[in-house]
């Protein structure tokens, strides 16, 4: 009971920590993930401070860059989460596991675009806001469900 607890509390912990760092592609979920302050809008510097403490918590170690075990150890985390929580069967959710756990890996190599080795917080701030701009359809300085969605958007 004790260790099935603490599973739970972990697994919850790893969305809370996590739910900054890949930012949506649906709109209405990045606000979802992304309001810290629950009135249904997400300005710039709102969603600049939940980066950098997303950026800090995932460099474990301090450096001032993501290592790709970092980047790669954040997500999984998130990833066991979400698939625990799935009704997909076992066989399924290993699938799943194999398929995003690839991804991260190439993931990696996109953001590291100076390929040092290390996402450093200027590659991972660029890769935060390309997503708020998509996000911004009418250019505001925020976003929320006034902003349209474009057609090759979602929800």
């Amino acid at each position: 009971m004790k260790t099935r607890t603490l599973l739970t509390a972990a697994a919850a912990l790893s969305l809370i920590a996590g739910a900054a760092h890949a930012a949506s592609h649906a709109r209405d979920i990045f606000i979802k993930e992304q309001d810290q302050n629950g009135d249904g809008v997400v300005t710039k510097d709102e969603y600049a401070a939940t980066r950098a403490i997303q950026f800090a918590k995932t460099d474990t170690d301090k450096s001032g860059a993501l290592s790709q075990a970092e980047y790669v150890a954040e997500f999984k985390a998130r990833l066991e989460a979400k698939l625990a929580a799935s009704d997909m069967t076992a066989e399924k959710k290993a699938e799943e596991r194999m398929r995003q756990m690839r991804q991260t890996d190439v993931r990696f190599g996109v953001l590291d675009s100076d390929k040092s080795g290390g996402i450093t917080k200027a590659e991972f701030d660029y890769s935060g806001w390309r997503m708020f701009v998509t996000h911004d359809t009418n250019t505001d300085g925020a976003v929320s469900a006034a902003d349209p969605i474009k057609s090759d958007q979602t929800t």
